[in-house]
């Protein structure tokens, strides 16, 4: 485990990195903390949630994971905790990883006095605006995706669509939950969080461009749907203009055929061969057929091309 603490006048905190059960139980003794609050620390899965005991307030928010991979899309492969332990005269934090937000602190604590509360909001801010790279990385691969869709570039845009919308939810969810843990905190009357607005803001930023990504990108997929299916039924309507336009030229040809293949046929008893004018009167009797075939077609409609 790596331990850091401060001591003000007023208050202490310690900071734990990647603590083990043992190091868990000195916490326990040193501070009013149960060990079973502490114990849970080493639970993963854990989302944003706030809980009150005797002496102390236990929150627990969610920090970006820079080290997440890729292809994360649920919150706990996008995120790791930070655990808030928030006594009258302490402050204990707890994480797995290290936090770019506990970091920084530590390099200027030693040169700022600043109250309990204060402490508490500039690192419940910190880890809220670890998301603000992720989500313009998001902001940015969805502007990708609109420029795609509009040029009908269709390889592997459901696919990536749905990634950034995977995590857009996540962080909807995330954020969701955060709120609750300040709203929750700020109804408590024992803690010293009560002014808790410097957190809100922040808040309520990412909470809306994650909501604006997630709308964005599922407009993009509808539309992206849409425009393929647009595609697919014009492909479709052009072959069944060729195939309307064989039909209609086989009618032509079914009836003139039937007539020559019968007066092919060339039986002795067929009485039309020994007509002088046999011939010229089968050509006529052709044209009619033709003639008439086209009158009703035309009556019809059939010959009129239709309108996407």
């Amino acid at each position: 485990m790596k331990r850091f603490e401060h001591q003000w006048q007023d208050y202490k905190w310690v900071d734990c990195e990647a603590p083990s059960q043992e190091d868990l139980r000195q916490l326990a003794e040193e501070f009013p903390i149960p060990l079973q609050a502490l114990s849970t620390c080493l639970d993963p899965e854990h989302l944003p949630m706030c809980t009150f005991y005797e002496k102390v307030c236990l929150f627990i928010l969610r920090h970006h994971d820079a080290h997440a991979k890729p292809t994360a899309g649920t919150m706990q492969e996008l995120t790791t905790k930070i655990i808030f332990f928030v006594g009258q005269d302490f402050l204990v934090t707890i994480h797995r990883a290290p936090l770019e937000c506990i970091s920084n602190k530590k390099d200027k604590v030693a040169f700022e006095q600043i109250p309990l509360y204060t402490l508490v909001k500039s690192l419940c801010v910190q880890t809220i605006k670890s998301f603000d790279a992720p989500l313009d990385v998001l902001d940015s691969k969805t502007d990708v995706i609109e420029e795609r869709v509009f040029a009908l570039k269709r390889r592997t845009i459901l696919r990536e669509g749905y990634q950034i919308k995977r995590k857009a939810a996540s962080y909807r969810k995330i954020f969701k939950f955060t709120a609750d843990v300040f709203n929750k905190i700020h109804q408590h009357e024992n803690i010293p969080l009560k002014d808790i607005q410097q957190v809100r803001e922040p808040l309520e930023k990412v909470a809306f461009y994650a909501d604006d990504i997630y709308e964005e990108i599922t407009g993009l997929l509808n539309l992206h749907l849409s425009l393929m299916s647009q595609k697919t039924n014009e492909a479709s309507f052009r072959t069944n203009e060729v195939m309307r336009v064989l039909t209609v030229l086989s009618m032509f040809f079914l009836p003139l055929n039937f007539i020559a293949g019968v007066y092919g046929m060339n039986f002795e008893n067929m009485p039309e061969l020994k007509e002088p004018n046999g011939y010229y009167a089968t050509l006529a009797f052709m044209v009619m057929v033709v003639i008439g075939i086209t009158w009703w077609i035309y009556k019809k409609g059939w010959l009129k091309k239709e309108e996407l």
